[in-house]
């Protein structure tokens, strides 16, 4: 693996063709909105291009499908095709038996294990969909309103709605490009962050009913487990609504929201200013953001809750 700058990655992608842009499970705005701009570029320049991703995209960013349009979505892998990854940190992330190995891999995770040829990674970005943004122009592809949508729906969501400290003066310069292309940026907003389902509606009361506080408040957990999830019919998706709700308590340092998954239990972890959860993260075979990250635990819901919380109190305090 060699890692490449925009410039090199861009040139890379000239002679590539018949691509398949991997993304990651439980789909965000940034893995799609990324990935199917740079497929939409592709197809620009007169390459076949695609989007994978193993899950189906959630309710809630039907307007990116929409958007890009469905025939650049598909759940089937092709071996012929050349393989590339937008925001995929992991192969455990990509929800698949067997990961190819990747020509070209776009990332802006700090712990990156992908396997490729090529990496472009900025972990000082808040969105995977910046990096592609900067392709566009070393690719000469000039903006139109799709490839916008699909952009500021990436860094937004991503930059928390260019609140987390991630954001750069970058960030802000790239979303008036976009927004000059008179892209509905207040819709994709309420999209992202103002609609919700009645299910979602019921995960945040239940999350605000399950609120757990340890080490002197420093530390708050929701934990929902298999029960719960399946009397509201929940999905993994679903969760991001309530990862918010434990951070935003005042005196939180770390927040955890806890949820089954396929093997054992998910955890999304968030932190307000000084704790690195991505390195806490890491520890455990996840990864992710100093403030944002993420990783899993081969054990039931409430035996993670325990484990989790027993290892933040040694961290903690």
């Amino acid at each position: 693996m060699i890692k490449v700058n925009v410039d090199e990655a861009a040139a890379y992608l000239r002679t590539a063709d018949n691509c398949l842009i991997y993304t990651h499970t439980n789909p965000d705005a940034d893995t799609i909105g990324s990935a199917g701009t740079l497929a939409l570029a592709l197809r620009k320049l007169g390459k076949r291009a695609r989007v994978f991703c193993a899950d189906a995209l959630p309710a809630r960013l039907s307007f990116l499908r929409d958007a890009a349009g469905a025939d650049l979505f598909t759940h089937e892998q092709d071996a012929a095709a050349t393989p590339l990854s937008v925001d995929v940190a992991s192969e455990n992330q990509l929800g698949i038996s067997e990961a190819p190995l990747f020509m070209l891999s776009v990332d802006h995770h700090a712990v990156n294990r992908i396997a490729c040829e090529r990496l472009l990674l900025k972990d000082d970005y808040p969105a995977a969909g910046e990096i592609v943004y900067e392709l566009l122009c070393a690719l000469g592809i000039p903006l139109d309103r799709t490839l916008a949508t699909l952009l500021y729906a990436a860094i937004s969501s991503d930059s928390g709605g260019f609140r987390y400290s991630s954001t750069r003066p970058q960030t802000h310069l790239c979303a008036a490009k976009l927004l000059g292309t008179g892209i509905d940026f207040a819709k994709i907003n309420r999209l992202l962050f103002e609609t919700k389902s009645e299910v979602q509606t019921a995960l945040e009361k239940a999350a605000y009913n399950r609120l757990e506080l340890h080490c002197g408040g420093k530390l708050a957990v929701v934990a929902l487990d298999e029960a719960l999830m399946n009397e509201l019919g929940a999905s993994e998706s679903d969760v991001d609504c309530v990862n918010q709700i434990p951070r935003q308590l005042a005196g939180v340092e770390v927040s955890a929201v806890l949820r089954p998954t396929k093997g054992g239990t998910k955890v999304s972890l968030r932190s307000n200013e000084f704790f690195d959860v991505a390195a806490f993260a890491a520890s455990l075979g996840g990864g992710g953001h100093i403030h944002a990250a993420g990783c899993r635990f081969a054990l039931p819901v409430a035996e993670a809750r325990d484990e989790l919380v027993r290892l933040l109190t040694e961290k903690l305090g």
